[in-house]
């Protein structure tokens, strides 16, 4: 339906992507090329994800990250635009 790359070179944060919905919508953007940061309190959970999704060929980089505290979500924005330059 889509074309296989459509989301090459994008760069997408997806929080809560260890698990449920989160995880599927990060599957589903791996699948059509995007670059990921995947975001959960629990860092153990989205390491899992991480190595699910980077099969897919992008670059994933899991972050443990309560988005309820704006000190935690500003150092995730700091190591993802470190790592991915955006």
């Amino acid at each position: 339906m889509f074309d296989a790359q459509l989301l090459k070179g994008k760069k997408i944060v997806v929080t809560g992507g260890g698990t449920g919905l989160g995880k599927s919508m990060a599957t589903r953007f791996a699948e059509l090329g995007a670059d990921l940061v995947i975001t959960s309190r629990r860092q153990n959970i989205i390491d899992e994800t991480a190595k699910e999704l980077s099969k897919h060929g992008g670059k994933v980089l899991a972050i443990s990250c309560d988005v309820r505290d704006p000190d935690q979500v500003e150092s995730m924005v700091k190591e993802t635009v470190s790592k991915f330059g955006k």
